[in-house]
């Protein structure tokens, strides 16, 4: 038996190959879809770190962007709720006891409490002043005559 067709029937296979290769790559782009949110923001950190619009090195931005992408990628990144921050917040004072406490809790709910700072200049700093009260080492009653200074003022020179 001779075949006489096989170039004929080897470019009809190669054909089928082609076609059914462009339909699984078309299949497989549309179910890349839209990037997700932490695509999109790891897009914007890698341009803003090409663009020199960071604070830190080119090469440790593109670093931390794609570290960033990576731990999203990996696991459930999200902000907590605030009332869980609060919650956070409020635990790390219970190691504290009295006035300590006391002031530990109200830095924690924000109260006398001032913010400077930003994430990119290193983080946000908070400032509590807490005014105390103090006493004089040497009572006005008790202070030797010389240190209260003299019961009067000493002529002019030339007078």
């Amino acid at each position: 038996m001779k075949f006489d067709k096989t170039p004929e029937l080897l470019a009809i296979a190669l054909t089928v190959a082609v076609v059914f290769s462009t339909f699984s790559v078309g299949a497989i782009s549309a179910n890349a879809g839209a990037p997700t949110p932490a695509e999109q923001r790891y897009q914007q950190e890698r341009a803003d770190c090409l663009a020199g619009k960071t604070a830190e090195s080119q090469k440790t931005c593109l670093k931390e962007a794609g570290a960033a992408l990576q731990a999203a990628r990996e696991h459930d990144l999200r902000s907590p709720p605030a009332a869980q921050l609060a919650a956070n917040e409020r635990k790390r004072c219970e190691p504290l006891s009295g006035d300590d406490r006391k002031a530990c809790l109200a830095r924690a709910a924000g109260m006398d409490t001032s913010t400077s700072g930003s994430v990119a200049a290193g983080g946000d700093l908070k400032k509590t002043v807490t005014i105390v009260p103090g006493t004089p080492a040497v009572q006005p009653e008790t202070m030797p005559a010389t240190a209260a200074g003299p019961t009067t003022l000493p002529p002019k020179p030339g007078n």
